[in-house]
């Protein structure tokens, strides 16, 4: 297995990936709004529009200020990958989880992070300057089909 750095996700960073994921969440639903729109009518499909889409953001805005509640310090704890071609191991707080390369549902690529999705709901952060040497880099962006 192929080791990392230690890397921490801060609030800040936490804060992007929400934001992201919850804009990608309202684009999902603006189609069926549209359609909702349309089969009931202008009047009252706009108004059932208008109030899914304020009960969406109010929902949102909800689980973010939790978030800021609640005690998150395990999910900012320091975490370590550790990889190779059939295995990823993600290790916090001593705890160690871990996935099949093959097995993993979607990455979405950014700027300076990768968000693996190792289940349909659950994903994990993975920031590209954590790695020791760029053949390492190359490799991970090899394995998980980046």
């Amino acid at each position: 297995m192929i080791d990392t750095k230690t890397y921490q996700l801060t609030s800040k960073k936490y804060r992007n990936i929400f934001f992201f994921i919850f804009g990608r969440s309202l684009l999902q639903l603006l189609p069926f709004l549209i359609v909702w729109t349309l089969l009931l009518g202008w009047q009252l499909g706009r108004l059932i529009a208008l109030y899914s889409l304020i009960v969406l953001i109010v929902a949102g805005f909800s689980f973010l200020i939790l978030t800021f509640v609640k005690n998150l310090e395990p999910f900012f704890s320091d975490t370590q990958v550790q990889f190779d071609e059939d295995t990823l191991q993600i290790t916090s707080n001593g705890k160690s989880a871990s996935w099949k390369m093959g097995e993993l549902k979607n990455v979405i690529i950014k700027e300076d992070y990768w968000l693996i999705y190792v289940t349909k709901t659950k994903y994990a952060y993975v920031p590209h300057n954590i790695f020791y040497s760029e053949d390492d880099f190359k490799k991970f962006k090899t394995y998980i089909n980046a």
